[in-house]
């Protein structure tokens, strides 16, 4: 799996556990609903800034959540503030 693969399905399972739906996603980052299910399924990839304001919308950091992002889906932990 790619790292942008990696980075598509561990940002939908943050979303999941955060209780955020791609719409929101969308809404925050200023693009289509369309665009996000496309990145979500590892169709392209997120910018920095987009990563950041997504980290944002989930109460965290840009770093916080580049940890979570780029670990293997089964080998995340709870990253506490």
């Amino acid at each position: 799996m790619s790292e942008t693969e990696t980075i598509a399905r561990n940002l939908s399972g943050e979303l999941a556990r955060h209780r955020k739906t791609q719409a929101a996603l969308a809404k925050e980052l200023g693009v289509s609903e369309q665009n996000i299910s496309k990145r979500l399924q590892g169709e392209g990839s997120f910018t920095t800034e987009q990563l950041e304001k997504a980290a944002g919308m989930l109460g965290m950091s840009l770093y916080q959540l580049m940890i979570k992002l780029l670990q293997p889906i089964d080998g995340i932990n709870q990253i506490r503030p």
